[in-house]
């Protein structure tokens, strides 16, 4: 369990269109309301804009010193470039690129709970871990 008082650690998704805000909506609706996690959508902004957008987040939201975790859809896509790019002088910043629902809740069910190392750890091995396909048996 997080110290009492403790904030947990910072997650921004950044998304193609809408994809973040349903990210998190069903998120919610597994774990219940979740605090300082924020979706922001490449919609309407430029390369540039949208660097500054999530560095402005950043800023806004977490301490000088305190970690934050960035998520992106796609890792060659314009949100990746942008969170890579608001991270490449920050390190305390992390990018998960690949973002999908497993990854998002083992985030924000165990950010606070266990050390910014295991968090990492546990994020990539369960997005990964969930990626199946199954059928197709029969192929030549």
């Amino acid at each position: 369990m997080r110290a009492s008082g403790a904030r947990p650690i910072l997650g921004i998704i950044v998304t193609h269109d809408q994809l973040g805000d349903e990210l998190l909506r069903t998120a919610e609706s597994i774990l219940g309301p979740q605090e300082r996690i924020v979706v922001k959508s490449n919609r309407g902004h430029s390369h540039k804009a949208l660097i500054g957008e999530v560095n402005s987040l950043i800023d806004q939201l977490a301490g000088k010193e305190e970690p934050v975790v960035l998520f992106a859809d796609l890792h060659g896509g314009s949100c990746g470039h942008a969170c890579s790019a608001a991270a490449a002088s920050n390190g305390r910043v992390l990018v998960a690129c690949g973002v999908n629902l497993p990854m998002l809740l083992e985030f924000l069910f165990h950010r606070g709970r266990v050390g910014l190392s295991e968090l990492k750890s546990r994020m990539v091995c369960k997005g990964r871990q969930e990626i199946r396909c199954s059928g197709w048996d029969n192929e030549a």
